[in-house]
């Protein structure tokens, strides 16, 4: 038996509904791997047992074990793979950076300059847009420096923190789906290589779902008409917005938005730090153009000239390009007397600590995407379990738009756009031509369903990045974001529907 039937879903559903209902997240991932652990167990040696040893199994899960594709053994936890613990040094480099950037004062400088040429609030939320497009190398990146930038912005004009959340979430996913820089692109490629016959390169293949892509494609132009004041507020988000208008102030910032960027000295006294705008965007520009030069070079410019790829993955990429900005911001920093050396590594250590809670979310996230995924009796085999039933349902005229909501309710339980592309692609290509279907179509279904839950699950590792950017309360970005992306969604579902049957 591959997966337990219905039962599979419970501890998705319990990590979800705790999710919603406490506003913690950590302790809904903690209850979603427990149940997860206590049914495999269960299975294994009995109900007692699995209680008897449920802590132990619980953290077990999470440590979990490395993947060995001879046994059929897909991994699971931190020692996964190496790419796991590379995530959380991705994350302790992206806040030690962060945080060197705002202490610098030219952050701060950034955004005054940027506020100067800014005269209104759609005028800043445009621009939250462009950086936040503009940044498509990486998706954490993309929310956490677009968010230095445009907080104190956002503040001073009393736009709420969760509209800029949602700004940061929605152009960062989205966009690395559409944009071909970047080590999402490689592994969506990989997939639709080897699961279509007629593409043979990837970049080619995944160029053919822009025009399909409904759902990245819409979320991007709901953002642009919301921001320029097109599309006006509604929902949870026009409660907030209301309350940032009647003179919310964020807790971190005790109603100035310069305490972002200020110190203190050895009294206690405030200090800010006269940077200027160059010592932000020096640092950025050099870590972002390493990552797109890495990037093309191996996602794009090797499929085009007979040179070999550099031996860097995206996680590799993001460590290094993350060094050597922070490399640069050294050399910078200390060589204008900014900072001294034991200042500077002293922000780096806590910009690390600060963003901790972020990647213990992360580490329990893609646990429990581990546990779903996985087939008994290492996991509780709810891919299989949605890929059986999935495969008796779905007629053929209906294979698109069903593929997209089976696709989207699964990346919205798991928290995990590449694992619901490794899931969902193989039996939405196979339904599809098996009667006759475009493949390219049903591809770009996928790729939109699985965006659609990197982009509002709770358990999502970009969603928290985007709380994290916009530091707002990651439960209420979730509810304010929400209603926007099911309006996308739904438009996105009506379009593959008719598109489905055009070219079915």
């Amino acid at each position: 038996m591959e997966h337990f039937g219905i039962i599979s879903l419970l501890p998705s559903i319990l990590a979800l509904t705790l999710a919603i209902w406490s506003k913690r997240v950590i302790p809904s991932l903690l209850l979603g791997i427990l149940v997860g652990t206590i049914i495999i167990d269960t299975a294994e040696n009995g109900f007692f047992h699995a209680i008897l040893f449920s802590i132990t199994n619980l953290f077990g899960a999470i440590a979990g074990h490395p993947a060995d594709e001879e046994a059929g053994i897909y991994g699971m936890g931190l020692v996964s793979s190496p790419g796991r613990a590379e995530i959380v040094i991705v994350v302790l480099l992206l806040g030690a950076f962060i945080a060197v950037l705002n202490r610098s004062g030219g952050a701060f400088a950034f955004g005054k300059w940027l506020a100067d040429k800014v005269k209104s609030k759609n005028g800043a939320q445009v621009s939250t847009a462009v950086m936040g497009s503009a940044l498509f190398t990486s998706a954490y990146f993309s929310s956490l420096a677009t968010g230095t930038v445009f907080r104190p912005i956002y503040d001073r004009m009393k736009i709420s923190r969760e509209k800029l959340a949602f700004f940061l979430d929605s152009t960062s996913a989205p966009i690395n789906v559409l944009v071909p820089i970047s080590g999402w692109v490689a592994f969506m490629g990989a997939l639709m290589v080897d699961n279509i016959p007629s593409v043979e390169d990837p970049i080619v293949g995944l160029a053919q779902t822009i025009p399909f892509n409904f759902y990245n494609l819409l979320i991007i132009v709901f953002v642009y008409l919301l921001a320029s004041g097109v599309i006006k507020d509604y929902g949870p988000m026009r409660k907030a917005e209301l309350r940032a208008r009647e003179g919310y102030e964020p807790d971190d910032l005790d109603g100035d938005p310069e305490d972002a960027y200020s110190d203190t000295d050895q009294d206690g006294a405030e200090v800010i730090r006269d940077g200027k705008a160059s010592d932000m965007v020096v640092p950025l520009a050099v870590s972002v153009g390493l990552l797109v030069i890495l990037g093309l070079w191996n996602y794009t410019i090797v499929n085009f000239a007979d040179v070999p790829t550099i031996p860097f993955g995206g996680n590799q990429m993001l460590i290094l390009s993350f060094s050597i900005g922070i490399a640069v911001a050294f050399i910078k920093y200390v060589s204008s007397k900014l900072m001294r050396p034991k200042e500077f590594l002293d922000e780096l250590f806590e910009g690390s600590k600060s963003v901790i809670l972020g990647g213990i979310i992360i580490i329990l996230a893609v646990t429990l995407g581990d546990i779903m995924r996985a087939p008994a009796p290492e996991g509780t085999g709810a891919a299989g379990y949605l890929a059986e039933v999935a495969g008796d349902v779905i007629p053929a005229g209906i294979i698109p738009v069903s593929v997209f909501i089976i696709s989207a309710f699964v990346s919205f339980s798991m928290g995990t756009s590449w694992g619901t592309w490794a899931i969902m692609m193989p039996i939405a290509i196979s339904l599809t031509l098996a009667t006759g279907g475009d493949p390219i179509l049903a591809a770009a279904a996928v790729l939109s369903g699985g965006t659609f839950g990197d982009h509002t699950s709770p358990i999502s590792d970009t969603s928290v990045m985007s709380s994290v950017g916009a530091d707002c309360q990651h439960m209420d970005h979730i509810n304010t974001q929400l209603p926007y992306a099911l309006t996308a969604a739904s438009i996105a579902a009506v379009l593959f529907l008719g598109a489905g049957f055009i070219f079915s």
